[in-house]
């Protein structure tokens, strides 16, 4: 399943659009056509209600969809996927970060979709990923 010009967001994008923080032009560039995974969706309203936005989480949603952006949802491939994602991080003895729940989420989404993701965390470079990693700092 393809979908043309169309980009995954990591909750770390998505945060830093909502926050208006230093990247956020980048973002912005890229919400049009954007697809965002549900466990990113999830983490980012909850991070921009944290951070004092000022919004409720209900209204941080309606602000993303209102760009265009577009939500994705989890499938049961997309589980066994991300745990195999998590695992291999947990397993490697490199010190260059672990995948949580939410990034081997939105990582199996991206690669079920065959689209690329962005996201903040640099050392998903250096993941065997089957889809094409954008940091966006």
């Amino acid at each position: 399943m393809r979908h043309p010009r169309r980009v995954v967001l990591d909750a770390s994008a998505v945060v830093e659009w909502l926050l208006a923080r230093e990247d956020k032009e980048v973002i912005d560039r890229l919400m049009g056509f954007s697809i965002i995974p549900v466990p990113s969706l999830t983490e980012a309203l909850y991070i921009g209600s944290l951070a004092g936005h000022g919004l409720t989480e209900a209204e941080l949603y309606n602000t993303l969809m209102v760009t265009g952006a577009q939500v994705e949802g989890v499938s049961d491939e997309d589980a066994i996927r991300a745990a195999e994602l998590i695992a291999a991080t947990r397993r490697s003895s490199s010190t260059q970060g672990r995948l949580s729940l939410g990034d081997g989420l939105t990582i199996a989404v991206a690669e079920r979709l065959g689209l690329p993701i962005t996201g903040g965390d640099q050392y998903w470079e250096t993941l065997d990923l089957r889809t094409t990693y954008l940091p966006f700092r």
